[in-house]
């Protein structure tokens, strides 16, 4: 096991322990894929929390050059106590005024080297995972990267058109210095390492008093009262202000959020200005069978590891079958399938089961069915290989 030994390389981050330890900072640490929705879920959070910081570790590592810049530490161990010291520097800031401080941070998957994650993951004492389903998570990102591939300034995210028709490009492009690789195989870096980011806090904190939960970003738009209000139980986080949030007005929380990069930049852009949760619409559906070859084997390994992450006990909220088909809710159904489909597995635990459900379900909707049993297919797999059984 590779270890770090920089001394006062990590003043910083000692400083930080020491106000966590404390008692006076309560650290609440938000990771997820990018494009994985865990912009919108630090805004909504960040009503709960007296302080919010937006991904202070990659924003230095971007305004420090990204990762091949001159006189960097192995593992970005100099970026990660030089963001430890932002953070710092931002909870003493307002500890000086106040006694105690709630500080939401959100970052994403794919910065920490194990060596790094193991140090950071000493700090927070509740961690949420955003996941987002891979068919979605995907074309968002192949979306962002295209508007960075060719220079769109974020006009082309918006432009499905022109993101598949570009696709073979951009799915091979190698990304600016703060990323590492191309288009795919930052992508499946990020997913790879979400779920052993995962399953390395799930065993470090077991026994202890730290929490934590794992969200859905298509399933907090389905349902977003109920789904946030679940995460907050599970993390035990404030759930006594629950009343406050307000869902309808996330512009004015936004403001709130403190980001190190400029907070109109296309990546962020969206959630920033978004005043409510976005509700789940036809529009935004894809199947696998629109994209180039490579990226639909791309979704294909992916689908797996949302799986494990979707079905596992720390899960915040998946909705029941009654839910799903009730009148007011059965767009989850028209909109994303797949999803539908692995949840209702979860219950039924049968192929056939579910198929004719689903079936029933769409009815005469406007949605094909079959253009998404390649995908389906993959949820049946993974059944039968894990041969897991819920309750």
């Amino acid at each position: 096991m590779q270890q770090l030994k920089y001394g006062d390389r990590f003043s910083h981050e000692l400083e930080l322990k020491q106000l966590t330890s404390s008692g006076r900072v309560s650290l609440f640490y938000i990771h997820g894929t990018a494009r994985s929705g865990s912009t919108i879920t630090e805004i909504i959070l960040a009503q709960l929390a007296d302080i919010a910081i937006h991904q202070p570790f990659r924003g230095t590592l971007q305004k420090s050059g990204g990762r091949f810049r001159q006189a960097k530490l192995d593992f970005d161990a100099d970026i990660y106590d030089a963001a430890c010291g932002l953070i710092v520097k931002q909870i003493k800031q307002y500890l000086t005024k106040n006694q105690t401080a709630t500080v939401v941070i959100k970052e994403l998957a794919g910065f920490f080297h194990p060596c790094i994650w193991r140090r950071w993951l000493e700090i927070p004492d509740r961690f949420l995972f955003t996941i987002r389903e891979p068919h979605l998570q995907y074309m968002s990102w192949l979306s962002a990267m295209t508007d960075k591939v060719f220079q769109g300034k974020g006009k082309l995210q918006e432009n499905r058109d022109f993101v598949i028709g570009k696709a073979q490009i951009t799915e091979n492009s190698i990304l600016p210095a703060e990323w590492e690789g191309t288009t795919l195989s930052c992508n499946q870096a990020a997913w790879q390492g979400l779920l052993d980011d995962f399953q390395q806090v799930k065993q470090a904190i077991s026994g202890t008093e730290k929490k934590i939960a794992i969200l859905d970003s298509v399933l907090l738009r389905y349902n977003p009262e109920v789904a946030i209000k679940k995460a907050i139980a599970k993390l035990n986080f404030n759930s006594n202000k629950y009343s406050q949030l307000d869902l309808n007005n996330l512009t004015e929380t936004s403001a709130k959020v403190w980001d190190i990069r400029d907070k109109t930049r296309p990546m962020v852009r969206k959630a920033n200005k978004s005043k409510t949760i976005a509700p789940l619409t036809t529009k935004e559906t894809v199947s696998l069978d629109i994209f180039p070859v490579r990226s639909q084997q791309h979704i294909r390994e992916l689908i797996p590891l949302y799986l494990d992450l979707l079905y596992a006990p720390e899960q915040a909220y998946l909705p029941t079958l009654s839910e799903i088909a009730t009148t007011r809710n059965s767009e989850l159904i028209t909109t994303h399938p797949t999803i539908a489909y692995a949840v209702a597995f979860l219950y039924l635990q049968d192929k056939e089961r579910v198929n004719d459900w689903l079936s029933s379900l769409a009815g005469d909707k406007s949605i094909n069915i079959d253009s998404f049993q390649s995908s389906l297919t993959i949820v049946n797999q993974y059944w039968k290989k894990t041969q897991k059984i819920y309750g």
